[in-house]
């Protein structure tokens, strides 16, 4: 029996009056959409401890910040990507109105006990806001016509988004090798969306065209909230007397390797 109450004999020791303030969690989601309402809420243990305050962070800046002794007791703090909803804020509940990928971080609950220790105790959860394209990926660089043998160049970009999109390629219902696929560097706007750029190089073989038909296929995605392709059919010149499947359109036509190499260094500049 003794052995049992030991822990809690030798906390009495080390901890005195008003040192055992512990906060005991914290609910935030980890995954939101640019526009949601999000909820918090931070438990902890006074133990004895008088509250003086509870402050929320994101990052290393306060938004929000509940003194009991205050009037009125809660206070907001402007922070980008960040709307208190103060009507319905209180101790135990912070709400956050239309979100934004800038709220994206490190929220932190501090809870601080009253004088004379003013005990103090912290506790992260991280967050991310998604902010989704604007459209699907858009595929470039086609022209033609292709047979076996000609280099094959083609782009693929997204839209500013947050986090940037993945960009994955798909040959024919098979995904690309790392071989083929050149990442661009990423644009970046004013305020923190990115947009994404990934190329498709290759030189065509023979076992490329399927009945004379190639399909390339481009997707974005956004962990596992977000995902669209775009993708563009290619058919062998070898078969241009052939009447394509019926709903399906030919790539471009009339341009050199030279002309393609040239493109691909233009997308290139530009991207930067």
């Amino acid at each position: 029996m003794g052995a049992r109450w030991l822990p809690l004999t030798l906390l009495s020791i080390f901890c005195g009056a008003g040192c055992c303030l512990q906060i005991t969690g914290i609910k935030a989601p980890r995954l939101v959409l640019t526009g949601e309402r999000v909820h918090l809420s931070c438990s902890f243990r006074l133990d004895g401890d008088t509250l003086y305050s509870l402050t929320w962070w994101k990052d290393d800046k306060i938004f929000y910040r509940f003194i009991p002794k205050s009037s009125p007791p809660g206070a907001v703090f402007p922070l980008p990507g960040i709307t208190v909803d103060e009507r319905i804020s209180s101790l135990h509940q912070v709400t956050l109105s239309q979100v934004d990928h800038r709220a994206s971080g490190k929220l932190r609950c501090e809870v601080l006990g009253d004088s004379p220790n003013f005990e103090q105790d912290t506790m992260d959860s991280n967050i991310t806001v998604i902010a989704k394209p604007e459209s699907g990926p858009s595929l470039t660089g086609v022209q033609g016509p292709y047979t076996v043998g000609h280099l094959l160049l083609v782009n693929c970009s997204s839209p500013f988004s947050y986090p940037p999109t993945t960009l994955t390629w798909h040959i024919n219902g098979h995904q690309a090798s790392h071989a083929t696929v050149v990442q661009y560097p990423g644009k970046t706007d004013g305020e923190g969306l990115e947009a994404s750029w990934s190329g498709l190089h290759m030189c065509l073989q023979k076992e490329h065209f399927q009945e004379g038909v190639l399909v390339l296929r481009c997707t974005a995605s956004i962990l596992n909230v977000y995902k669209k392709s775009s993708q563009v059919t290619i058919f062998d010149s070898r078969y241009e007397g052939s009447d394509p499947p019926e709903g399906e359109s030919t790539a471009g036509r009339g341009t050199s390797v030279a002309t393609q190499l040239l493109s691909v260094l233009l997308f290139s500049l530009a991207a930067t």
